[in-house]
């Protein structure tokens, strides 16, 4: 914290933190630092679906080498499906060294047009066969889109992306001024709740869930489920919840922020890799330029709702007085 900073909050009363000894090596898994007065949240709820996708993928992965290995029907129908041509010369070539008597003399365009009529339609069992794995695969690596959630303490605002659309609430209600841009929910669902994932072993508390209004449609909202996925432990709601509500509430900034992102692993390697594996993801987790665009309009909007405040105050205060 600069100077300036330590001079400009001396005499706040500083609010209470996490604790003297944060998890800090389990919260830099599920927090992050984006810049000195923004923290990045991920969410939780994607992680069941993707272990899911990932296990399909590999389950039709193995059947398909196999088919390979063993050269069965089924990896014939992809052959045909890629390259009919190419599969059926190769069966003629068996034939004729299997049987050169009866195929020594065939023709191959009319060996090919009979396999064809007979055997043609074969491709669409391959085609499915190749597109299963793939869309597993897709899935996993890109559907459901992992966005992570952003709280920003000076505006003191919660923003993400969800399918193309921006969603962005205020802490303070009262800067809402009737127009319901003021509240973000964030709570702790009971185990076993709707929106909750998780067991008691490890959520002891419930699912931690944000819900954000949509930036434009501002009576629309939508449910998310915050931290990692798997837990990286026992008590990670509760400690994700507290990390949130001190960053928004701390006149300074908290001190576990700079220690955040420099804490040794308490995880295991295949818990660390089971993390890596459920979270990834191809597609960036922002765009930038249309963030940047996003929060320019909306600090916009909020400078003529101050303005247009100021006026009211202003118009009231000279009635009062009798100036009007």
């Amino acid at each position: 914290m600069s100077f300036w900073e330590e001079l400009r909050t001396l005499f706040y009363q500083k609010a209470p933190t996490i604790g003297p000894a944060p998890n800090l090596p389990a919260l830099q898994y599920s927090l992050r630092m984006v810049d000195e007065d923004t923290l990045e949240v991920q969410r939780f709820n994607n992680g069941w679906y993707r272990l899911w996708f990932w296990f399909c993928f590999f389950l039709m992965m193995f059947f398909v080498v196999m088919s390979w290995r063993d050269q069965d029907n089924l990896w014939g129908n992809i052959q045909i499906w890629l390259n009919s041509e190419a599969y059926f010369r190769g069966t003629l070539e068996r034939l004729t060294m299997r049987s050169p008597e009866v195929y020594g003399t065939e023709d191959f365009g009319e060996f090919y047009a009979r396999m064809m009529d007979l055997h043609g339609g074969r491709w669409i069992k391959g085609a499915i066969y190749l597109a299963l794995p793939t869309f597993f695969f897709i899935a996993a690596c890109i559907w459901p889109r992992h966005r992570p959630i952003r709280f920003n303490r000076t505006l003191g605002i919660a923003y993400t992306w969800s399918w193309g659309r921006f969603f962005l609430s205020r802490a303070d209600k009262s800067l809402g001024l009737g127009r319901g841009m003021g509240d973000f929910e964030l709570m702790l669902a009971p185990v076993g709740a709707p929106q909750g994932a998780g067991h008691s072993p490890t959520h002891c508390v419930g699912a931690l869930i944000l819900r954000l209004r949509h930036h434009r449609w501002t009576r629309y909202k939508e449910s998310w489920a915050l931290g990692v996925f798997p837990a990286a432990c026992r008590h990670q709601n509760s400690e994700v919840s507290i990390a949130i509500n001190d960053f928004l509430t701390n006149p300074k900034r908290p001190e576990w922020c700079d220690a955040l992102a420099n804490q040794p692993s308490l995880l295991s390697w295949p818990h660390r890799l089971a993390m890596l594996v459920v979270n990834f993801t191809v597609l960036p987790a922002w765009w930038p330029r249309r963030t940047e665009k996003m929060l320019q309009r909306h600090r916009e909007q909020r400078a003529e709702e101050e303005t247009a405040a100021a006026q009211a105050r202003e118009a009231l205060r000279r009635k009062a007085n009798g100036m009007d």
